[in-house]
Protein backbone atom coordinates (compact mmCIF):
# COMPACT_ATOMS: atom_id res chain seq x y z
CA UNK A 1 0.00 0.00 0.00
CA UNK A 2 1.38 3.14 -1.38
CA UNK A 3 2.12 6.23 1.47
CA UNK A 4 -0.76 4.67 3.72
CA UNK A 5 -2.37 7.20 6.56
CA UNK A 6 -2.49 5.99 10.06
CA UNK A 7 -6.23 6.38 10.90
CA UNK A 8 -7.43 5.85 14.48
CA UNK A 9 -10.98 6.50 16.02
CA UNK A 10 -13.08 5.39 18.75
CA UNK A 11 -16.62 4.00 20.04
CA UNK A 12 -18.19 3.64 22.63
CA UNK A 13 -19.45 -0.52 22.37
CA UNK A 14 -18.86 -3.71 20.61
CA UNK A 15 -21.56 -3.94 17.69
CA UNK A 16 -20.91 -0.21 16.87
CA UNK A 17 -17.14 -1.14 16.52
CA UNK A 18 -18.27 -4.11 14.57
CA UNK A 19 -20.23 -1.84 12.41
CA UNK A 20 -18.12 0.04 11.67
CA UNK A 21 -15.22 -2.07 11.48
CA UNK A 22 -17.48 -3.89 8.81
CA UNK A 23 -17.90 -0.66 6.88
CA UNK A 24 -13.85 -0.25 6.83
CA UNK A 25 -13.68 -3.51 5.43
CA UNK A 26 -16.36 -3.55 2.73
CA UNK A 27 -15.82 -0.56 1.25
CA UNK A 28 -12.00 -1.84 1.08
CA UNK A 29 -9.88 1.18 2.74
CA UNK A 30 -8.33 -1.36 4.88
CA UNK A 31 -7.85 -5.51 5.22
CA UNK A 32 -7.39 -5.23 9.30
CA UNK A 33 -8.47 -3.21 12.12
CA UNK A 34 -7.17 -3.42 15.22
CA UNK A 35 -9.27 -3.26 18.36
CA UNK A 36 -7.82 -2.50 21.72
CA UNK A 37 -10.13 -1.30 24.63
CA UNK A 38 -9.44 1.54 26.40
CA UNK A 39 -10.48 4.32 28.67
CA UNK A 40 -11.13 7.12 27.59
CA UNK A 41 -11.37 10.98 29.84
CA UNK A 42 -12.64 14.23 28.90
CA UNK A 43 -14.68 17.56 29.93
CA UNK A 44 -18.51 17.02 30.01
CA UNK A 45 -21.32 18.89 31.46
CA UNK A 46 -19.00 20.59 33.60
CA UNK A 47 -16.45 17.90 35.08
CA UNK A 48 -13.77 15.15 33.65
CA UNK A 49 -15.60 11.56 31.99
CA UNK A 50 -14.17 8.64 32.40
CA UNK A 51 -15.25 5.87 30.28
CA UNK A 52 -14.71 2.77 28.61
CA UNK A 53 -14.14 2.76 24.63
CA UNK A 54 -12.69 0.89 21.40
CA UNK A 55 -10.07 2.39 20.17
CA UNK A 56 -9.84 0.57 16.11
CA UNK A 57 -6.75 1.69 14.18
CA UNK A 58 -6.15 1.02 10.32
CA UNK A 59 -3.52 2.19 7.72
CA UNK A 60 -5.47 3.47 4.26
CA UNK A 61 -4.16 4.86 1.12
CA UNK A 62 -6.89 7.47 0.98
CA UNK A 63 -7.31 9.47 3.96
CA UNK A 64 -10.33 11.51 2.92
CA UNK A 65 -12.14 7.74 1.67
CA UNK A 66 -11.41 6.70 4.96
CA UNK A 67 -13.00 9.39 7.02
CA UNK A 68 -15.99 9.57 5.26
CA UNK A 69 -16.16 5.75 5.21
CA UNK A 70 -15.84 6.03 9.34
CA UNK A 71 -17.97 8.73 9.64
CA UNK A 72 -20.91 7.03 7.77
CA UNK A 73 -20.99 4.38 10.10
CA UNK A 74 -20.12 5.77 13.25
CA UNK A 75 -22.48 6.30 16.36
CA UNK A 76 -21.21 9.18 17.42
CA UNK A 77 -22.68 13.12 16.01
CA UNK A 78 -18.85 13.98 16.31
CA UNK A 79 -16.76 10.76 16.57
CA UNK A 80 -12.68 11.51 16.71
CA UNK A 81 -11.34 10.12 13.47
CA UNK A 82 -7.39 11.36 13.29
CA UNK A 83 -4.22 10.38 11.49
CA UNK A 84 -0.42 11.71 11.66
CA UNK A 85 0.54 14.32 9.54
CA UNK A 86 3.84 15.25 8.63
CA UNK A 87 3.93 18.83 9.11
CA UNK A 88 2.36 21.06 11.42
CA UNK A 89 -1.63 21.70 11.28
CA UNK A 90 -2.52 23.25 14.23
CA UNK A 91 -3.49 20.07 16.19
CA UNK A 92 -1.34 17.81 18.12
CA UNK A 93 -1.45 14.39 19.67
CA UNK A 94 0.82 13.30 22.33
CA UNK A 95 2.40 10.08 23.96
CA UNK A 96 2.91 9.92 27.31
CA UNK A 97 4.43 6.19 28.85
CA UNK A 98 4.01 5.41 32.08
CA UNK A 99 0.98 7.01 33.01
CA UNK A 100 -2.03 6.91 35.43
CA UNK A 101 -5.73 7.62 35.62
CA UNK A 102 -5.10 10.37 37.96
CA UNK A 103 -2.65 12.01 35.38
CA UNK A 104 -5.41 11.89 32.39
CA UNK A 105 -7.62 13.02 34.95
CA UNK A 106 -5.07 16.19 35.97
CA UNK A 107 -4.62 17.30 32.28
CA UNK A 108 -8.45 16.83 30.81
CA UNK A 109 -9.39 18.56 34.25
CA UNK A 110 -6.42 21.37 33.34
CA UNK A 111 -9.13 22.31 30.20
CA UNK A 112 -5.46 21.87 28.15
CA UNK A 113 -6.85 18.82 26.70
CA UNK A 114 -9.80 17.84 24.82
CA UNK A 115 -9.30 14.27 25.91
CA UNK A 116 -6.62 11.63 26.97
CA UNK A 117 -7.20 8.16 26.27
CA UNK A 118 -5.05 5.56 28.32
CA UNK A 119 -4.01 2.19 27.31
CA UNK A 120 -2.13 0.25 29.85
CA UNK A 121 0.41 2.85 30.92
CA UNK A 122 0.05 5.04 27.71
CA UNK A 123 -1.47 7.92 27.32
CA UNK A 124 -2.81 9.50 24.01
CA UNK A 125 -3.28 13.01 24.61
CA UNK A 126 -5.27 15.43 22.10
CA UNK A 127 -5.03 19.10 22.25
CA UNK A 128 -3.75 22.00 19.94
CA UNK A 129 -0.24 23.26 19.08
CA UNK A 130 -0.47 26.12 21.19
CA UNK A 131 -1.47 24.29 24.50
CA UNK A 132 1.03 21.89 24.20
CA UNK A 133 3.91 23.57 25.94
CA UNK A 134 1.70 24.30 28.93
CA UNK A 135 0.43 20.45 28.85
CA UNK A 136 4.19 19.81 28.78
CA UNK A 137 4.16 21.59 32.20
CA UNK A 138 1.39 19.81 33.72
CA UNK A 139 2.49 16.54 32.48
CA UNK A 140 5.94 16.72 34.28
CA UNK A 141 4.62 17.75 37.40
CA UNK A 142 1.67 15.58 37.40
CA UNK A 143 4.07 12.44 36.07
CA UNK A 144 7.61 13.62 35.77
CA UNK A 145 7.54 13.52 31.98
CA UNK A 146 6.53 15.06 29.13
CA UNK A 147 4.66 13.86 26.02
CA UNK A 148 6.08 13.19 22.69
CA UNK A 149 3.93 15.19 20.24
CA UNK A 150 3.00 14.30 16.56
CA UNK A 151 0.97 16.87 14.46
CA UNK A 152 -2.24 15.48 13.32
CA UNK A 153 -5.39 15.54 11.18
CA UNK A 154 -8.74 14.79 10.55
CA UNK A 155 -12.10 15.17 10.38
CA UNK A 156 -13.10 18.68 11.05
CA UNK A 157 -16.41 18.36 13.36
CA UNK A 158 -13.90 16.59 15.61
CA UNK A 159 -10.80 18.99 14.95
CA UNK A 160 -13.47 21.89 15.94
CA UNK A 161 -14.45 20.15 19.27
CA UNK A 162 -10.76 19.78 19.97
CA UNK A 163 -10.26 23.71 19.47
CA UNK A 164 -13.71 24.80 21.44
CA UNK A 165 -12.37 22.43 24.47
CA UNK A 166 -9.02 23.33 24.57
CA UNK A 167 -9.22 26.20 27.03
CA UNK A 168 -5.38 28.16 27.00
CA UNK A 169 -4.60 29.68 30.49
CA UNK A 170 -5.31 33.36 29.45
CA UNK A 171 -8.60 32.16 28.25
CA UNK A 172 -9.49 30.45 31.45
CA UNK A 173 -12.03 32.25 34.36
CA UNK A 174 -9.86 32.51 37.37
CA UNK A 175 -12.75 31.58 39.99
CA UNK A 176 -12.68 33.37 43.83
CA UNK A 177 -10.95 30.99 46.47
CA UNK A 178 -13.27 29.29 48.35
CA UNK A 179 -15.69 28.43 45.41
Amino acid sequence: MASAWHVITTTDSVDASTKIKEGIVSSKIADQVTEENIRSFYWWEGKVQDDPEIRLSFDASDKEKAVSTVTASHNYDVPMIIYPEATPTGYVMGVLANATPEVAEKLVSSRLVACAQLSGASLAIKTTQEASASVNAVALEASGAAPSWQPIGGNDAYLKWVREEVKLPHEQVAKPHGS
